[in-house]
């Protein structure tokens, strides 16, 4: 075993253990059970230093239900977490699209504003701390670097001239002079104890007004973030974050494969069309210090009924494959070493000293391996969820025979 699986806390090794068992991706952890995917993930890499730099990327990982789409996604997720990104998900279904005129696209919007963390805040909810960090840092450059005292009228005036500045700095974008008006209002409200205002502006940067008027009377904006607009917010608050001390932000979109669903050619046509502009944007230089990964299947990528491709311009575009990262199947040896992971980190989590040996996870691997030849389709998800079953059987059975559990009607 060589030691498998040190380093992980047990907090983590249940966070692992128990997302895999129920066919979910543990948000933490990822780490320690990451294997092969050397070539996709370097190409993901090389576009984070893209962002860093002040571009923008746009990438699609293509596999079948279950191949690890979503834990490529949330690896890279962590990863930038701790490279000072913001980041945020959101899964498309039903209610979630990119583009909608029943608030299908503002729910997308929304979800994207609920899920932004940061290495402080890693799980969601995120944004009331990165305006408040943001804040900050600049009262603390006021004190720190030009000597004012916290209280003074020419501290409140310098703090009030730096968020003026950055504020008035995004009036150039699409909706800048809103956006930047909003965060000005969230920080009257910080200067001056006035909750109820900064509760406003957050209710605004969150999408949830309903109306232009609400938001007029209440902050002095004739603009509401909506179906039609909201994309153009994402791209204000990648260039925010660089602004309030992060390196860009990073989104991940999931179950891209909820357009081909879209009952209606018109509606899919609506949201291909809204794809092929976050696309182009980015290849464009119209968006800043922003990623954006979706993840789909390759049946609703390449359908030409339902599909992306479909869509003769995102055809045109995607099929060279250079933005579509196309995951493979782990190989029985990476699956291998994925099995090595997991017992120790099961070993951690119930503290024993798992009983597997190099003969007996080939005899498993045998097994799941041999149902996709028999024409069962097995998915690197379901051999997981199986082999935890198998680890919690062994551990909770210690007086039966390892042999007996796993050889019992061919595991």
């Amino acid at each position: 075993m060589g030691g498998m699986g040190n380093g992980v806390s047990r907090a983590a090794a249940a966070a692992i253990i128990n997302s895999l068992k129920n066919g979910a991706v543990p948000r933490v952890g990822l780490e320690y059970i990451t294997v092969g995917r050397k070539s996709e993930i370097q190409a993901l890499l090389q576009d984070v230093c893209i962002i860093e730099q002040g571009g923008a990327a746009v990438r699609f990982i293509e596999g079948k239900c279950g191949s690890g789409k979503t834990f490529l996604m949330h690896a890279l997720r962590n990863h930038v977490m701790e490279k000072n990104f913001v980041v945020t998900d959101a899964e498309l279904s039903a209610d979630r699209r990119l583009a909608g005129n029943k608030g299908q696209g503002l729910a997308a919007y929304q979800e994207l504003v609920r899920n932004m963390a940061v290495h402080a805040c890693p799980d969601s909810g995120a944004l009331q701390l990165i305006l408040d960090n943001w804040i900050g840092a600049l009262e603390n450059e006021a004190v720190q670097v030009e000597g004012l005292v916290p209280g003074h009228e020419a501290f409140d005036v310098r703090v009030s001239q730096k968020i003026y500045k950055i504020t008035s700095s995004m009036e150039e974008k699409a909706n800048g002079p809103e956006f930047g008006k909003v965060l000005a209002s969230y920080y009257k409200g910080h200067r001056t104890g006035d909750t109820r205002l900064q509760k406003k502006a957050l209710k605004w940067l969150c999408g949830e007004y309903r109306t232009r008027t609400e938001a007029k009377t209440d902050l002095g904006v004739n603009l509401i973030i909506s179906d039609d607009n909201w994309y153009d917010f994402i791209k204000l608050f990648a260039d925010f974050a660089v602004k309030a001390g992060y390196a860009g932000l990073y989104v991940c979109i999931d179950e891209l494969a909820a357009l081909p669903e879209i009952p209606g050619r018109a509606g899919r046509e609506f949201n291909y069309n809204k794809l092929l502009s976050i696309y182009n944007d980015a290849l464009q230089g119209k968006a800043s210090h922003l990623g954006i990964i979706f993840s789909i299947t390759r049946e609703a990528m390449e359908d030409p009924v339902r599909g992306v491709f479909s869509y003769e311009p995102l055809k045109t575009r995607l099929a060279d494959t250079s933005p579509v990262i196309k995951l493979s199947e782990l190989n029985p040896g990476e699956m291998y070493v994925l099995l090595e992971k997991l017992a120790g980190i099961h070993g951690i989590l119930h503290r024993y000293t798992p009983k597997l040996e190099h003969n007996d996870y080939i005899y498993f691997l045998e097994q799941q391996y041999g149902k996709n030849l028999e024409g069962e389709e097995i998915t690197i998800r379901e051999m997981i969820q199986k082999y935890i079953t198998l680890l919690n059987l062994i551990q909770q059975k210690q007086e039966v025979s390892k042999g007996k559990i796993l050889y019992a009607g061919r595991a």
